[in-house]
């Protein structure tokens, strides 16, 4: 179910449509990661690297854009208050530091990893992208202020970090209109089109 044919006057969706687009993501990093350093040959990891270096590089922009989306619909949630949100999967679950691994990994490869191995293995240089890196620590605090979303049952409930910008009726409107287009599209990198209405 996406917000493209949900449609009630009372509740909202937890996720508008992004976890089917970041889904289809050729494999997950951490995955993917951990099969090319369990390879012992020097000479299979540096072909293994070069197979699937175009393969991370995908991978970080769509889960840094999934991470985007998250706030983006999140400041948009915040926005309509007093609806009723559905489908929270976290909701009455548990919020510990395991919340965090997937979005601390993903900052220490864009941060470190990826340029370190692609030097080694490649003799390439990996540049982050700083507002991929800004956009990873935002939603880290964005997680934290949320605990992770286990209480969130109302567009209220949601907690937006002072760190974040607040957009204007405008914006806001440009918010929804690009999230209902990279779920329509199924490409959520569209998202980096209105990053600068909540990231500083």
């Amino acid at each position: 179910m996406s917000i493209l044919d949900f449609k009630s006057e009372n509740e909202v969706l937890f996720d508008p449509g992004f976890s089917a687009s970041v889904a289809r993501v050729s494999g997950n990093i951490e995955y993917m990661y951990s099969a090319f350093t369990s390879i012992i040959s020097v000479k299979q990891k540096k072909f293994q690297f070069s197979i699937l270096y175009p393969k991370f590089l995908k991978a970080i922009e769509e889960n840094v854009a999934f991470y985007l989306g998250c706030m983006l619909w999140g400041v948009y949630l915040k926005s309509i208050q007093g609806k009723e949100i559905i489908n929270n999967p976290c909701l009455n679950t548990e919020f510990d530091d395991e919340s965090y691994f997937e979005v601390d990994f993903l900052l220490r490869f864009v941060k470190e990893g990826l340029n370190r191995d692609a030097k080694y293995y490649l003799n390439k240089t990996y540049v982050s992208n700083p507002l991929y890196i800004k956009i990873l620590e935002n939603y880290r605090e964005f997680l934290t202020a949320n605990k992770g979303f286990i209480g969130v049952q109302k567009t209220d409930d949601i907690c937006i970090p002072t760190a974040l910008k607040t957009p204007s009726k405008a914006d806001i409107e440009e918010i929804y209109n690009c999230i209902y287009s990279a779920v329509q599209n199924d490409d959520v990198s569209v998202l980096f089109n209105v990053a600068d209405k909540i990231i500083a």
